[in-house]
């Protein structure tokens, strides 16, 4: 867990004074002091300091965000940084944009980190991108901060599907992603939004006048990678064909749901997306199953056939279509989908917690 300011650990003054500037051109309050203490050291979400605090913090646990600032870089530099367990070196100034970044992303750090789900169809029509919405919007019911990250060019859009699609804000080709990291800050200022209870939903989703030309594996990777440092519930929405840009995002995800019809051949071939998807997938993959089934398979029937746990069976919701076209909100408050959603971010943490208890 991080709280409190980005720490810099320098005697240096000039040196401080360039790190305070660029810290105050993020909008970063930066807490400077000469020597490391333990306690600023274990809680701050980033630390930064100059080569002659690098045997001051020998000492210290190791821990994430930790960056040397260097003017002149040695091989004797990297090694000392190294064994301290710094994830950076950077040359000032030639290395002041990564450092711009990192105090950026420090910015953007809560006191919990964010997690990342996945949802496919295991057929065609499975009914995935409404599993998606109504998880993304259960969780900002929840007071939560929710990123709905559309991956499926084909799939007409989740931003119609949260009633964001007149909302100012980039859709895909217009956010230009390089690979590297993406402060959430900029990537909130920039996407469409909309307050849902005591939260918000913020929608990254594909264009319907054109190519999504900027869903690219690097970006997909950056977006979910700055959700995921901002404490957001990342709900990525992944086309059944696995492209590139999908299977970055399944790499990416905690937990994996399959939604998954009740019925013979959807099973067979979700079984065959399942198989595909474990070859990607680095949390564990699991079923949403979507009722009727018109030949009377049970639960265990579906989970036995396509090889996956159930998370949760989903029943019919006949005003689900029509509430869809005019926005989404009000069908996905309550009724089935929305108890498959809440079984979906259970899930969901419980995943989060076993990544951070291995």
């Amino acid at each position: 867990m991080t709280t409190g300011r980005p720490l810099l650990i320098t005697r240096d003054s000039v040196l401080a004074e360039e790190v305070s500037r660029l810290a105050a051109a993020t909008g970063v309050e930066l807490e400077h002091t000469p020597d490391p203490a333990a306690a600023d050291w274990r809680t701050a979400p980033l630390v930064l300091l100059d080569p002659t605090a690098i045997g001051a913090a020998d000492g210290l646990p190791r821990r994430r965000g930790v960056a040397v600032l260097c003017r002149d870089l040695t091989s004797d530099l990297w090694r000392a940084a190294f064994e301290i367990g710094a994830e950076h070196v950077l040359q000032l100034p030639a290395d002041e944009a990564t450092l711009i970044e990192l105090l950026s992303d420090a910015g953007d750090v809560p006191t919990q980190g964010g997690r990342v789900l996945a949802v496919l169809g295991g057929c065609g029509g499975a009914g995935a991108s409404v599993v998606a919405t109504a998880v993304a919007v259960v969780a900002a019911r929840g007071g939560e901060r929710s990123l709905l990250v559309d991956c499926d060019p084909l799939g007409g859009g989740v931003d119609l599907a949260v009633g964001a699609e007149a909302a100012d804000g980039l859709r895909w080709s217009g956010l230009a992603v390089n690979a590297g990291r993406l402060a959430a800050s900029a990537l909130h200022e920039a996407l469409p939004k909309r307050r849902i209870g005591a939260g918000a939903i913020t929608v990254l989703s594909c264009d319907r006048d054109g190519p999504s030309s900027g869903l690219t594996p690097e970006a997909v990777r950056a977006v979910l990678g700055a959700g995921r440092r901002a404490g957001d519930t990342v709900v990525c929405d992944l086309p059944r064909t696995l492209p590139a840009a999908a299977v970055a995002g399944l790499r990416q995800a905690d937990l994996t749901v399959v939604v998954v019809p009740a019925e013979v051949r959807a099973c067979a071939a979700a079984a065959r997306a399942v198989a595909s998807i474990r070859e990607h997938a680095a949390g564990p993959v699991r079923l949403v199953v979507r009722g009727p089934a018109p030949g009377g398979l049970r639960t265990a029937d579906v989970a036995r056939a396509v090889g996956a746990e159930v998370l949760s069976v989903m029943r019919p919701q006949p005003s689900l279509p029509a509430a869809l076209d005019r926005g989404g909100f009000g069908a996905i408050r309550r009724g089935p989908v929305a108890r498959a959603a809440q079984a979906v971010l259970a899930a969901l943490a419980d995943a989060e917690m076993s990544t951070v208890a291995c």
